[in-house]
């Protein structure tokens, strides 16, 4: 068979689907992965065929306000409460994934065409797509394929879509919520509506949906799930001969993600109070962050190593903590191996989600963003390092973690729900 996945471009939409893509090629099927052409030496570095769709023409039309206002109003959710911030954490992502594969000023898609125009000549039997790349269904429609998304986080479109499909067809809710437009079909219709497809929840949901997320971070009901073991996959690079040696000292990892370094080249307080935290502590750390979270005036402490990159694989086996962003990226490289975490909170992505969770199971600390002292992390990873519950938290996290069946395991199930969804004979 053939599968073709779909990605927006972004390294942390990429690498969750990597472990996937390489069994299925290991079980003797043809994998391509689709992304703009920015991403091409990270997909082929990973042993998977590119597919370069291009780049934009020109930029995607900004998100406004008044376009995530009419979402914000539309949901009614109360101002503060856990969905509100939850919504208002992710809105400007969300919104802005889909609208990177409009058209542009002039008419054209590049990235939605090309992606269209591929899946046509290579004929996949399963279009896999990212969320943040709902161009991947529009593909799967127009080739035949079956259609399935690939998670790497929460399912915010179907979140928001089962809330406002409530609120709207509520005839006792305020104008305008009741009978009002739906922001999410406005806002879909033209990557939808480029090759006469309708909004429809087939093709804003796929026919499944292949879920690596533990279970206690159940998505919305009603849609069909494929529940799959998250495997972190974090890059590769050479080992430093350094890391092959035993730790004299607790080894605690600082990453604030991949992603973040392409959205802000600001200095990261975070980073700033972090290692005034540690200066006097019996640790050893290892900061995963370039020059830009660094800044120019940064004290660097003696018991500080800094690696622009390093694959947090690698690491995390000798480590005894890490303080991080609350990407799922992190956390589950850091589940995988059984380390106590520290979130620090940042307002954008999907810490809300892992946070809870974190928090849940007992398995670390969590500290807001604003405000952060170095007294605070001091004692947050004081407590991770010698508080045993943390280890038995990390415990029950891997134990979520690996109920469900691995990518391998899976290949078999796809194999026959893609035999069943696909349209082509």
């Amino acid at each position: 068979m053939r599968f073709l996945f779909a990605v927006a471009p972004l390294t942390a939409h990429l690498y969750p689907s990597v472990p996937l893509a390489w069994a299925l090629q290991s079980a003797g099927h043809e994998v391509r992965v689709a992304c703009n052409t920015s991403l091409v030496g990270q997909i082929t570095a990973t042993g998977l065929t590119a597919v370069g769709l291009g780049e934009p023409a020109s930029p995607p039309p900004p998100v406004t306000e008044e376009e995530l206002d009419r979402f914000t109003d539309a949901l009614g959710f109360e101002a503060g409460s856990d969905f509100d911030q939850l919504w208002r954490a992710t809105r400007f992502y969300m919104v802005a994934a889909c609208k990177r594969y409009h058209p542009d000023g002039e008419g054209r898609q590049e990235l939605v065409d090309n992606l269209v125009e591929a899946a046509r000549a290579w004929r996949p039997d399963l279009v896999i797509w990212d969320p943040a790349c709902p161009a991947g269904s529009v593909a799967a429609r127009e080739c035949g394929a079956a259609s399935a998304r690939m998670m790497w986080g929460p399912d915010y479109f179907g979140w928001v879509r089962r809330r406002l499909a409530e609120r709207m067809n509520d005839p006792a809710r305020p104008v305008p919520a009741a009978g009002a437009p739906d922001p999410l079909a406005a806002t879909l219709a033209p990557v939808f509506g480029r090759f006469g497809h309708e909004f429809i929840d087939e093709l804003l949901f796929g026919d499944f949906t292949l879920d690596p997320l533990p279970s206690r971070l159940p998505g919305p009901a009603g849609l069909r799930r494929v529940p799959m073991r998250w495997v972190p996959y974090t890059g590769a690079a050479p080992a430093p001969r350094w890391l092959a040696e035993p730790p004299g000292r607790p080894r605690v990892c600082l990453s604030l993600g991949v992603t973040g370094r392409t959205v802000d080249d600001s200095p990261d307080a975070r980073v700033m109070a972090a290692f005034e935290a540690v200066a006097d502590m019996d640790v050893e750390v290892v900061a995963t962050v370039n020059a830009d979270q660094l800044g120019p005036d940064v004290r660097v402490p003696g018991n500080v190593r800094i690696c622009d990159y390093l694959p947090l694989t690698q690491l995390m086996p000798t480590c005894s903590a890490v303080i991080h962003h609350g990407g799922f990226g992190t956390f589950f490289a850091a589940a995988a191996h059984r380390v106590p975490q520290m979130i620090v909170m940042e307002e954008l992505g999907s810490a809300l989600n892992s946070t809870r969770y974190l928090e849940s199971r007992g398995a670390g600390v969590v500290l807001p963003g604003d405000g952060l002292t170095a007294e605070r992390v001091r004692d947050g990873l004081s407590a991770l390092l010698t508080d045993p519950s943390y280890r038995r938290g990390t415990a029950a996290v891997y134990a979520d973690m690996t109920a469900a069946p691995g990518p391998g395991e899976i290949v078999p199930v796809l194999e026959r729900m893609t035999a069943q969804y696909r349209t082509r004979s």
